[in-house]
């Protein structure tokens, strides 16, 4: 597509009248948003220069609390004064995943060459990318009491991720996924058993908490998440979407308060159907942003900010399993807005770690240490498309 087709889609949603936002105010044009955050000039990859800063992992809590509820319990007591850099409210799943040669058909079995099970949810393993870049992570959410939910507290427990907000209902099942991956691709199908747990509630948030934050990472629309995120953006704290799904409420309730939108494929075709990525960025700039990007798996990226576009390339790297990339994505790109770095410095730094991530079954398997993507990205150079 030419630069005047993408100039037409860009024109047409600027010419779109605009609904009132979740502030109560319409969206803001390009001349009068604040300044963005990230350089206007571009300096290309991660340099050497920089300082490889981490943050030390959030404890491992053994002490078992009671909520308000007394059929809620959470591990952990919260610490006013031990504010985690990164919080997160979103999905959490039991993932069961098997390799196999081709989906199965009515009728026809097929023998898996590999089984993993997993926990996952796009916030919740992009919390543990974070954990294992060393960055101080809580995850905010409810599940069952059920086999299911334990496993996932004892995954996010085992890397590292605070769960003290973490509350576990009893007789109620989590969410469990089966995930399908196909050998010779790496591409996968889902489907899934809907959680019966109780939804999490704005009663359920500590509004200190999110404030003390550096960022709030979220990837639903419901209740508790947008009024996080009024929260969060009163208060300066960095607000990330992990826009997976495309609905009219996250479009219109959720995306005036997002800082960092970084949507999916499959979100910008059910938005801005035929509409090239590049228009898609400017949408999604249009509402505020910092920065904006969408994902296209295999194809890279593309992402808008004030200093610029940047598409770049996906990094060549022989692929096993899909899953969990784009939510490792997510977690490089917010390790990248914590050290400071430059919109191409965070896209590349983002891109290769989820690359690092599809080398290896499962969505949490691969990921990467801090040293392993600076190792990783020695061996790709910098060129002038990325």
């Amino acid at each position: 597509m030419d630069e005047n087709q993408v100039q037409k889609f860009v024109t047409s949603w600027r010419d779109t009248p605009r609904r009132k936002n979740a502030c109560g105010g319409t969206v803001r044009p390009h001349h009068q948003r604040e300044a963005s955050f990230v350089e206007a000039s571009i300096r290309q990859g991660c340099p050497s220069g920089h300082t490889r800063k981490s943050v030390k992992n959030s404890q491992r809590r053994d002490k078992v609390m009671t909520n308000k509820s007394p059929n809620v319990s959470t591990l952990g007591a919260v610490n006013k004064d031990d504010s985690p850099d990164v919080i997160g409210i979103g999905t959490c799943t039991a993932d069961m995943l098997f390799v196999v040669p081709q989906p199965p058909a009515y009728g026809r079995s097929w023998r898996a060459s590999q089984y993993l099970r997993q926990a996952g949810g796009p916030v919740s393993t992009a919390l543990v990318t974070l954990a294992r870049l060393g960055v101080s992570t809580r995850y905010v959410g409810r599940a069952g009491d059920d086999p299911e939910g334990v496993f996932i507290r004892n995954e996010f427990q085992k890397e590292g991720v605070d769960v003290s907000r973490f509350m576990l209902e009893p007789n109620v099942f989590s969410r469990a996924v089966l995930v399908l991956v196909d050998q010779e691709t790496g591409e996968r199908c889902f489907t899934s058993r809907r959680e019966t747990n109780t939804p999490l509630a704005i009663s359920d948030l500590d509004r200190q908490e999110i404030e003390s934050a550096k960022v709030l990472h979220l990837d639903d629309a419901d209740e508790p998440s947008v009024q996080a995120a009024k929260w969060a953006k009163a208060a300066g704290v960095t607000v990330v979407l992990d826009g997976t799904w495309h609905s009219e409420e996250l479009v219109e309730k959720l995306l005036p308060l997002v800082d960092i939108p970084i949507v999916s494929e499959v979100f910008a075709q059910g938005w801005m159907p035929d509409a090239p990525p590049e228009a898609i960025v400017e949408g999604l700039y249009d509402f505020g942003a910092r920065i904006a990007a969408v994902t296209l798996g295999e194809k890279g990226c593309v992402a808008k900010w004030e200093g610029g576009l940047l598409t770049f390339p996906a990094f060549p790297v022989d692929v096993v399993d899909t899953t969990g990339a784009g939510d490792a994505f997510h977690g490089g790109f917010i390790y990248g807005i914590l050290q400071d770095w430059s919109a191409p410095e965070i896209v590349r730094f983002a891109s290769a770690v989820a690359s690092i991530n599809c080398r290896q079954l499962g969505g949490r398997t691969g990921l990467p240490t801090v040293e392993e993507v600076h190792q990783f990205l020695e061996d790709f150079p910098a060129t002038d498309s990325q």
